[in-house]
């Protein structure tokens, strides 16, 4: 019996020491880990708990960022997301005070626990990562139909892919809204799109998506297609200004804080300019000044920004017909 009883505390013991020493299940860091995403670079980035310190460097990202977090969790925002001219989230804006330059030492100021840069920044976004900062990289887009992909992306980068897919569809019925509704379609009249620099838009630009949308003819594309292969730059010269022929003159007004002439003046000039004297658009003082960000808008609020625009324009080529 005492043989019994010893045999049976000892197998119980070696089953308690054994017990003891099997490996666990799984190792802390795959417990811990909250959600994983793939940024622009194809990198894999893991968290382990949603960011509480969010740095954004570019706009239309700022604008997505403002409607997917609350404001307690963003360190700091781009300069240009309080410019009404280039912003459309002015307001958003208003209680996020801090500012960041595109630089590190500007973004390692506020301490963040997560960066947000677009995919022309890619030098920076090593440089963070150096410090051990943990970066996401945003593709850089240039249509319409590519700003759900970035709602996406950002939100899962910043745990919110609920409130992403709200954006997505309010977004998806303000863009159905405009090819829907007739008041909201304007005649094809010619338009040639001037920015603070000159005249720009053709295919694969948003410009050209924003006025096609609305049903305006893009005059650009009348002399540069995609792939003309004009020049290195997409700034029209007055000889093609001129070949466009364009029965409306749409400014885009941005200074950039000053950084160049106000776009009324920039209109005054191309009337007075004796080299587009035989435009349509001059001889009939078709042009109008609005701000830059209804044409330039890779946010959800490029919707509303295209009903705004419409309504704009209609009113402005009624009364100019008159």
């Amino acid at each position: 019996m005492k043989k019994w009883i010893s045999s049976w505390l000892a197998g119980i013991l070696l089953f308690l020491v054994g017990g003891c020493c099997l490996p666990p299940t799984g190792g802390l860091d795959q417990v811990s880990i909250l959600y994983t995403v793939e940024d622009a670079r194809g990198k894999i980035i893991s968290f382990t708990k949603k960011p509480q310190r969010i740095v954004c460097c570019q706009v239309f990202a700022d604008e997505i960022l403002l409607d997917l977090v609350v404001h307690d969790r963003i360190a700091a925002l781009s300069r240009w997301v309080h410019d009404d001219g280039l912003s459309s989230a002015v307001d958003e804006a208003a209680d996020v005070k801090e500012i960041v330059e595109s630089n590190t030492e500007s973004i390692l100021q506020v301490q963040p626990d997560l960066v947000i840069l677009g995919s022309n920044n890619l030098p920076l976004a090593e440089a963070l990562e150096d410090t051990g900062t943990k970066v996401y990289v945003l593709k850089n887009i240039s249509h319409l139909d590519e700003i759900d992909g970035n709602i996406t992306s950002l939100a899962q980068a910043v745990g919110e892919e609920a409130k992403g897919d709200e954006l997505r569809a309010g977004l998806d019925a303000d863009l159905q809204q405009v090819r829907q509704d007739p008041a909201l379609q304007l005649p094809p009249v010619r338009t040639l799109l001037f920015l603070r620099f000159g005249a720009i838009g053709g295919e694969d630009t948003i410009y050209h998506d924003v006025l096609v949308a609305l049903g305006l003819r893009d005059a650009y594309a009348d002399v540069r297609g995609p792939s003309s292969g004009i020049g290195s730059s997409m700034i029209l010269s007055k000889e093609e200004v001129v070949r466009c022929n364009p029965e409306l003159l749409l400014m885009a007004s941005w200074t950039q804080g000053g950084a160049y002439q106000d776009s009324d003046s920039q209109l005054k000039e191309l009337y007075s300019d004796p080299a587009y004297v035989s435009l349509d658009a001059v001889r009939n003082h078709r042009g109008c000044v609005i701000p830059q960000r209804y044409v330039n808008c890779l946010s959800h609020h490029a919707g509303k920004n295209l009903i705004q625009l419409a309504e704009i324009l209609r009113t402005q080529l009624q009364e100019q017909r008159k």
